[in-house]
């Protein structure tokens, strides 16, 4: 794994933490189907293949 995925993959860490955040706030003001999407948005995330994502990068030779 290189620089580049290991940026990549603390970026899609930090964004799954601040959308499960965002998930307990909507959950606290009891709008239950976002807080359903918000929850798998956020699972989807953390559980998210890094080295298929670079693959697809344009500037990896």
């Amino acid at each position: 794994m290189d620089a580049s995925s290991s940026d990549l993959a603390r970026l899609l860490r930090v964004l799954a933490v601040r959308v499960l955040v965002l998930a307990v706030l909507v959950g606290i003001t009891g709008t239950a189907l976002l807080t359903i999407v918000f929850v798998l948005a956020g699972l989807g995330l953390l559980l998210a293949s890094v080295d298929a994502a670079a693959e697809h990068r344009q500037d990896v030779p």
